[in-house]
């Protein structure tokens, strides 16, 4: 009898023992409104048998942000306490925290001094899926760098490699000093280059388009790229409603091509895109301009045609960059100057300026380690763009200043820049283009509200697609809607992913249809 009551005894403890161990550690996020407005919250928590520790950083109104220690936090079954000490205006303030732990989801009473009392729900943010096949392409001093990374997770650690190719050349990569933490991963790439051993150091940041990474190549400067998924996540369960893919997409969800879908234009010749000797070439310039809107001096690059002349009066394109690039996205990746320097030399496109903006209208308007956070900023450029860029692009270079000599056209995120801005100001822009692009751009019937003044406004509405771009359905439902209410445009699917192969052939495209006279 005793040993069974003592059994008995110790089913009970272990059972009290499995209660306490509810699973806390991770990340958590909470918006809620208070008597001072809307307050974000992130708090990252750990466990260690009944004690909780951690940090909490919150803003009010996406102000007075403030990072804090999390004081006498105890985790009992499924109840979690702890206590928020700082300063807010002069006071001194104790926030007592008490919730209860369902799944990913942790229902708060936060008792705020004695000034008020709140209920809040904060969730768990879910692991980043980073395992896997990624692929990137990083234009380099050297040429253009192609990598395939294949990252593995086991119990929470990293392990990276890659396959490398430059020049025709391929190399196998073991990276050092892996590192993970939430949704960014960390490693360093070891090389001798010219009897130099060089540190290459990778900082990717997983977004909804894929990995942004900045690579560091010692003291010589930096890329950025993004790569995208090759194939589905290892392990990675279909979910209901999902098609295969087939191997296409990489990212952004699956792909399924209708009959629409398809190619407007035959392939471009094979040297569209390289530099040619015996014709003239034009020129590109960095600018410095004054921005209103964001309050301080911004870059942009422009090119000037082959002959440009203070006596002659020339269109202007505007060309945007994606999310992980800048000012200079498009000439290291897509050589619009060789592009429009072969085409003006062939006759084939009005000689015409290209202004190459960064259209992250923020003071620090670098893409940094995680450039999906400047999102924001790109829904700002139109400020910019109209109010300083264009009036100093006018002053400074000799353009015609009507709409139909403007055009506006963008790769990706700066393809929905394109559509949202420039359907929304057909008073300005008569030319538009979105090549492959992003989520950023607002629903079809938002961009084109007024179908009848869209028809009579617009010379030009370019759309265009890879057929292995993950995002096609972005610019599927632009075209689908432009169909229905039947506004003239042109709907172009090529063999591509979401890369500069589809973007600079889209160029090549659009750039020959700007700017022509009507009727041609």
């Amino acid at each position: 009898m005793k040993t069974v009551t003592t059994l008995i005894g110790s089913l009970l403890a272990l059972s009290g023992w499995i209660t306490q161990a509810a699973d806390l550690s991770g990340t958590w996020k909470a918006d809620f409104d208070t008597q001072i407005g809307k307050q974000h919250y992130v708090y990252e928590l750990k466990t260690e048998g009944e004690k909780v520790t951690g940090k909490a950083t919150g803003d009010v109104n996406g102000e007075n942000k403030h990072t804090v220690e999390l004081k006498d936090g105890k985790l009992a079954g499924e109840t979690v306490t702890f206590v928020e000490s700082f300063a807010f205006q002069g006071n001194d303030i104790t926030i007592s925290y008490s919730g209860k732990l369902a799944g990913d989801e942790i229902k708060f009473t936060r008792k705020v001094g004695d000034f008020a009392t709140e209920e809040m729900v904060a969730r768990r943010e879910k692991k980043a899926d980073l395992a896997g096949q990624w692929q990137a392409e990083f234009e380099t001093r050297v040429g253009r760098q192609k990598y395939v990374f294949d990252l593995r997770i086991e119990a929470g650690k990293l392990t990276a490699k890659a396959v490398a190719e430059a020049n025709g050349e391929k190399r196998d990569v073991v990276f050092t000093e892996p590192s993970l933490e939430g949704d960014t991963v960390k490693f360093v790439e070891l090389r001798k280059l010219q009897d130099n051993d060089v540190r290459i150091e990778y900082t990717g940041k997983l977004g909804e388009q894929g990995i942004s990474f900045t690579r560091k190549v010692g003291d010589f400067g930096s890329q950025e790229a993004v790569a995208t998924r090759v194939g589905p996540a290892p392990g990675a369960a279909p979910r209901a409603g999902d098609r295969p893919r087939g191997g296409r997409g990489g990212f952004g969800g699956p792909i399924e091509l209708g009959p629409d879908d398809k190619a407007a234009f035959p392939p471009v010749p094979a040297e569209f895109d390289k530099a040619r000797d015996g014709i003239t070439h034009g020129t590109l310039e960095m600018v410095e301009y004054d921005s209103k809107s964001v309050g301080n001096k911004r870059k942009a690059l422009v090119y000037t045609p082959p002959g440009y002349s203070p006596g002659t009066k020339y269109p202007v394109l505007y060309l945007l960059h994606g999310i992980g690039g800048d000012e200079e996205e498009w000439r290291r990746g897509g050589q619009p100057n060789v592009i429009l320097d072969n085409l003006i030399a062939d006759h084939m496109a009005v000689p015409m300026i290209i202004v190459m903006p960064n259209g992250r209208a923020q003071k620090d308007d670098r893409p940094g380690p995680d450039a999906m956070a400047t999102a924001p900023a790109f829904g700002e450029f139109d400020k910019d763009l109209l109010g300083s860029l264009i009036p100093f692009i006018e002053s400074k270079y000799s353009v015609k200043a009507d709409r139909e000599s403007r055009a506006l056209a963008g790769l990706s995120m700066g393809g929905g820049q394109s559509l949202n801005f420039g359907l929304g100001n057909l008073d300005t822009f008569a030319w538009v283009g979105g090549f492959s692009s992003a989520p950023n751009t607002k629903p079809a019937a938002e961009l084109v509200p007024d179908p009848a003044k869209a028809k009579a406004q617009l010379r030009l509405l370019y759309i265009s697609a890879g057929n292995k771009d993950g995002l096609i359905r972005i610019s599927q439902g632009v075209h689908a809607y432009l169909k229905e209410k039947d506004v003239p445009h042109i709907w172009h699917v090529d063999e591509h992913a979401h890369d500069f192969q589809h973007w600079k052939k889209a160029l090549y495209h659009f750039s020959q249809l700007i700017f022509q006279p009507p009727g041609k």
